[in-house]
């Protein structure tokens, strides 16, 4: 079984550059590629992230928790390099309220640029993103309700495959897909099936960001027991994963970012087994000792020291 970092390492291949503000590091014209980390016997090592919260951001700067990278988004790209200038970070949705399933989803609020932008910023080594939402219009809560009729699922596969395929080739590192997690309200009607995740991923050739607690609430609400959803799907393609723990919620599993419990651990063995992942983001922003502990057993797991 793969081990996993978990803690800070810099690639002697691809080494970190120190740039001590945001304007020096925009004008560099860089991008940082970054290696998968692997151990003295070039065995694949799992990079341990944390979700970018108050919490992890608090721990990293007392030097409380030790991680490789930090997973950001949109929204939070800019204060968190200004914040942490020599640390490693992971980006996820490049730019806030964005579906991948709009008919002109990357025509939108200058969608490349910004994505370029914080692609630069980051020095990510890749880039993920939502699968894309089923209706054109959604409204971005925490909810994420349909603002109008959910897209036939033929036109949703077109949009979604052509602003992937247009996205990807506008960006200089790989692009990754990520599971939703099912929800009634017309948003994520076909998306969360993993048949139509297999079928967009075979068709642009792109990646897989393998959520957990999202693969359990699709399955849980799709009537499919967890192995099963997750054989349907192309586990090949995995690059990362995010784990947290789902909740019962009004009788129905939901992607709650609580802790994790035993039976998360069991399926992120079961998975583990059959993928490759180059990263695993813990996503989780609740209580210090909750979230020390996660990362302890993590590394526990794995077999590495903390």
């Amino acid at each position: 079984m793969p081990r996993i970092a978990g803690e800070y390492v810099n690639s002697p291949l691809h080494p970190m550059p120190i740039i001590n503000s945001l304007d020096a590091l925009l004008c560099s014209n860089e991008f940082s590629f970054f290696e998968p980390l692997m151990d003295e016997g070039d065995t694949l090592m799992i990079a341990l992230a944390i979700a970018d919260w108050p919490l992890a951001r608090r721990l990293l700067a007392a030097g409380a928790i030790g991680v490789d990278y930090l997973e950001t988004t949109s929204w939070l790209v800019e204060s968190a390099v200004a914040q942490f200038p020599q640390r490693r970070f992971l980006l996820h949705n490049s730019v806030d309220n964005l579906s991948l399933g709009h008919p002109a989803a990357l025509e939108q609020r200058d969608v490349v640029q910004c994505t370029l932008r914080h692609l630069q910023l980051t020095r990510a080594p890749w880039l993920s993103a939502h699968l894309g939402f089923s209706a054109a219009e959604v409204e971005f809560d925490i909810w994420m309700r349909a603002r109008s009729a959910p897209l036939p699922r033929g036109e949703l596969f077109d949009n979604i495959c052509r602003n992937t395929r247009a996205l990807a080739a506008a960006i200089p590192v790989p692009l990754i897909l990520e599971n939703l997690d099912y929800c009634p309200g017309g948003a994520y009607e076909h998306i969360c099936e993993p048949d139509f995740i297999s079928a967009v991923l075979e068709a642009t050739g792109a990646g897989l960001l393998l959520d957990l607690a999202h693969a359990r609430v699709s399955a849980a609400r799709l009537g499919l027991p967890d192995h099963e959803y997750l054989a349907r799907l192309p586990l090949e393609r995995v690059r990362q994963l995010h784990i947290s723990g789902p909740r019962l919620r009004d009788g129905m599993l939901a992607d709650a970012h609580e802790p994790l419990l035993e039976e998360d651990y069991a399926l992120l063995e079961h998975v583990l087994r059959q993928t490759r992942p180059q990263a695993l983001t813990l996503e989780y922003h609740r209580e210090e000792d909750a979230l020390r502990g996660q990362l302890g057993r993590l590394r526990e797991l794995f077999g590495r020291a903390t």
